[in-house]
């Protein structure tokens, strides 16, 4: 711990450990006096601290033995689900905070712009001047120099890979990727007549031995990944396995688009695929998984020189990005509000990470402390098929069909997707824990299994 401490940063570090399996179910943490000596508050600090988290279900008191991490969250009969609809697992969408007071004064500041009339009005096709150069700004963050000239404006990440597969391949491309990949990214490129070909992945995610078998046993025209915070996978790529995934992409000519739309809430800043072969690479981000699904804002940064490439691709698919929507996010950039959403994003799907942990199974899952999903490698005999169809009929859950994120005609992995920040709110999300754990820990019925 850095810094004034406070009860609150002793609740966040406690909750940290959790998430990143520090602290697991059943440690004992010390006692308040002890823990108060060691890192120089008052006891009443850490008291206070300690009641919140058991209020939150993460600690357990017992007098005369201590305090510990808790084996199981609260059961479900103390905690009523927020929606009497289903519990949302499977839609990929960002917990919002509340925004209304903040977000109205700003609207009232576009609003009374002298040249409001320019952010209505057509724009070029790559976006406003004033645009980029404060996207720029946003990207540096992350420690990657993009140059405002090189970044394309678009209406969200997925128009940003439209235009970049649009504009620098021709239909029946052969476009390789992970075996599993985003099923937008699979959408997109069948309405663009592109052919994505699997490569096989480990537990460090895409395996450049295996694109290197593809290109040379067929014409593979660009290559589309995802290096952190993977979807469905949640893999985040080692540094040594982004600089080999570049030499063959470099041996074989590959243009390189680079995926962060779902590690734009990340902590890290390992070195991204665009700084290891910038004259190749197409990098493609949002504010979406930051600000809500309904920022459309997104954006490519091209090789030094050649945003015109996409140029094409976004003036022909939905057009020009939205000055209006870009102006907002930028001018939610420029007073704070955004890096205030970002870390905001980051406490809470620490939160609900940490809430996955008390589950003997689903604390299998593979996470990130800030990403939105996991992956759920699931337990015999169940088939992912089997687990989708029981959560939703049994227990009134949705998840994704775990063949949606399958390219081409591979088998369809024992395993789930769920992503955590869907549902309302935490107290939903330990609803829809509890009857998964017990779904999973029962099995499937013979029924489900049969023939």
């Amino acid at each position: 711990m850095t810094g004034p401490i406070g009860f609150r940063t002793i609740v966040e570090t406690v909750i940290d450990a959790i998430a990143a399996k520090k602290l697991v179910p059943g440690q004992k943490l010390p006692p308040q006096r002890h823990l108060a000596q060691d890192i120089g508050v008052a006891v009443a600090t850490v008291g206070r601290a300690y009641s919140a988290l058991e209020t939150q279900g993460f600690i357990t008191s017992h007098v005369g033995r201590g305090t510990f991490i808790s084996l199981h969250p609260r059961r479900e009969k103390e905690r009523p689900s927020a929606s009497a609809g289903p519990i949302e697992l499977g839609v990929y969408r960002a917990p919002v905070p509340q925004v209304r007071p903040g977000l109205a004064a700003l609207l009232a500041t576009v609003a009374a712009t002298p040249n409001i009339e320019s952010i209505l009005d057509s724009a070029p096709t790559p976006g406003l001047a004033r645009h980029r150069e404060i996207i720029s700004q946003w990207i540096g963050r992350s420690q990657i120099d993009a140059d405002p000239d090189d970044i394309v404006l678009t209406n969200g990440g997925q128009h940003a890979v439209m235009a970049v597969l649009s504009g620098l391949t021709e239909s029946g491309a052969r476009i390789a990727t992970e075996e599993l990949t985003d099923p937008r990214m699979k959408a997109v490129a069948s309405f663009l007549g592109r052919n994505l070909v699997g490569v096989a992945c480990d537990q460090d995610g895409m395996l450049p031995d295996d694109l290197d078998r593809l290109c040379r046993a067929q014409k593979i025209s660009a290559l589309y990944c995802t290096p952190r915070h993977h979807n469905p996978t949640n893999v985040t790529m080692p540094l040594e396995r982004r600089a080999d995934l570049v030499e063959v992409a470099r041996r074989h000519n590959l243009t390189i688009i680079e995926s962060d739309i779902y590690g734009s809430i990340a902590e890290d800043h390992v070195t991204a695929l665009c700084q290891f072969a910038p004259e190749r690479t197409y990098r493609v981000s949002s504010l979406a998984r930051i600000a809500g699904a309904g920022m459309k804002v997104g954006w490519l940064i091209a090789p030094p020189g050649n945003a015109k490439n996409a140029h094409i691709g976004v003036a022909m698919s939905t057009g020009v990005a939205s000055p209006f929507m870009a102006e907002l996010a930028t001018r939610m950039i420029v007073d704070g509000k955004m890096e205030e959403m970002l870390r905001w994003q980051q406490v809470e799907n620490r939160h609900r990470l940490s809430q996955l942990r008390g589950f003997p199974i689903l604390s299998g899952a593979r996470g990130e402390p800030t990403s939105a999903h996991v992956w759920l490698n699931l337990p015999e005999p169940w088939r992912a098929e089997d687990l989708v169809e029981a959560a939703a009929r049994e227990h009134n859950i949705n998840i994704a069909p775990s063949h949606t994120f399958v390219v081409g005609r591979r088998t369809v992995p024992h395993a789930i997707r769920l992503v955590i920040g869907a549902p309302l709110d935490q107290d939903e999300l330990l609803v829809a824990c509890e009857r998964l754990e017990r779904l999973l820990s029962i099995g499937p019925r013979p029924s489900s299994i049969a023939g």
